[in-house]
């Protein structure tokens, strides 16, 4: 069987090119928004406005940002290996996309997208503002809210659970606080599959999660994901290595 790399990407690896991210830090984008005004489904309609106002910041946004050298690290690998490597991210944006990544797995939806509710279809929109004054109150950001099921989840659990010792999980950019990638992989593999997980913290969120020494990974290095995936890393080196 050929081993496979299978790569996780969070809110982490687009801050690097300017994205703030959702949850974490005094910059977070739900430091200044209340998430039950601007993401929550059962809040959405009488906050209409406001949550078109948010997100076409985050949309039209984009355009003054530029994919990294980790998400063109990860591109290459994608087009050098091809099916070997998937790709999920809990990302919004298209910096994958537009760093060459040819297939892209969105666990959260994309920001690029609106949901015609009404008509139950995708409409593509770009990096434009959505005119929402002028649209009836059944149009939403493609972006999957609190009381939300997100469509992806069932693929991913099934990927977790098709995990064995023949494949190789990096975690990147995740602060496990929302999906805890490590510990599904962990527990779908049966603790077989080899496990990077990729984050600059001194400190692991899964010592609050599971107590101090337990570890759903074989290795937690403490690294940013450019600095990661630069060429002459170790971890660039190890994924290599798997690979062959």
């Amino acid at each position: 069987m050929n081993k496979r790399l299978i790569i996780f990407t969070g809110a982490g690896i687009s801050a690097e090119s300017g994205v703030p991210t959702f949850r974490t830090g005094p910059d977070g984008l739900w430091h200044n928004h209340r998430i039950e005004d601007v993401c929550n489904i059962d809040t959405f309609e009488q906050n209409y406005d406001l949550v078109h106002e948010f997100y076409n910041a985050r949309r039209t946004a984009l355009q003054g940002v530029e994919p990294n050298a980790a998400h063109r690290a990860i591109a290459r690998l994608q087009r050098h290996h091809g099916e070997r490597v998937r790709l999920m991210t809990t990302n919004v944006d298209d910096l994958h996309e537009r760093a060459g990544s040819p297939a892209v797995e969105h666990i959260h939806g994309n920001l690029l997208e609106l949901v015609n509710l009404a008509e139950d279809r995708i409409e593509p929109i770009g990096y434009d503002a959505f005119d929402h004054a002028a649209h009836p109150p059944h149009f939403k950001p493609n972006v999957v809210f609190f009381g939300e099921v997100a469509p992806v989840y069932q693929d991913l659990f099934e990927l977790m659970n098709s995990l064995s010792r023949h494949d190789l999980v990096l975690v990147i950019g995740s602060s496990e606080s929302v999906v805890q990638f490590c510990l599904q992989a962990y527990q779908g593999s049966e603790g077989e599959a080899r496990i990077l997980y990729v984050d600059p913290s001194d400190t692991c969120p899964y010592e609050r999660l599971l107590g101090r020494g337990l570890k759903p990974y074989t290795e937690h290095v403490r690294m940013g994901a450019v600095e990661a995936l630069s060429a002459g890393s170790p971890v660039l080196a190890w994924i290599e290595e798997w690979l062959g």
